[in-house]
């Protein structure tokens, strides 16, 4: 677990609530009521070298011991889990962009946008059981809409 004192942990969940959730090394979107799956206490912490009136926040998984990264494949923008410690990224060790997310507020609902993919958002799949992933969007719907359920 992150041992800052300014760590908070989330569960994650998107329009349907549905949870996120991970499984081999992916970040998922399942029915929290299903015996497979078990919502992922998210850890948040900002990022402190980037304009804080844009929110920005670190995703820490598994206690903050993997991060959510964008990342550029043929395809295009992507998201990746990988093994960097959430309180090196806050103590701004490595390059953190690609570890950003600007959380944007919708109400009681946030978009979270890639800060080094700019008008790229997480997204939930169409399908439960299988992977967010980022998608250009210019308007919000409800799969680049998430709620934040504080837990301990």
């Amino acid at each position: 677990m992150c041992s800052l004192p300014m760590a908070r942990y989330y569960i994650i969940k998107d329009a349907h609530q549905k949870v996120l959730y991970t499984r081999n090394g992916q970040l998922l979107v399942g029915d929290p009521d299903s015996e497979n799956c078990s919502a992922e206490k998210i850890c948040i912490l900002p990022n402190r070298g980037l304009d804080r009136s844009k929110v920005p926040i670190f995703l820490g998984i598994q206690g903050g011991s993997c991060c959510l990264a964008c990342v550029e494949t043929r395809e295009g923008p992507s998201l990746k889990l990988e093994d960097v410690s959430i309180e090196d990224l806050y103590k701004g060790g490595e390059q953190t962009t690609r570890f950003t997310f600007f959380q944007r507020s919708l109400g009681s609902a946030f978009r979270l946008e890639a800060a080094a993919f700019p008008g790229w958002f997480l997204c939930g799949p169409v399908e439960p059981q299988q992977p967010v992933q980022l998608t250009k969007e210019t308007d919000p719907s409800t799969r680049t809409e998430f709620y934040f359920e504080q837990s301990r």
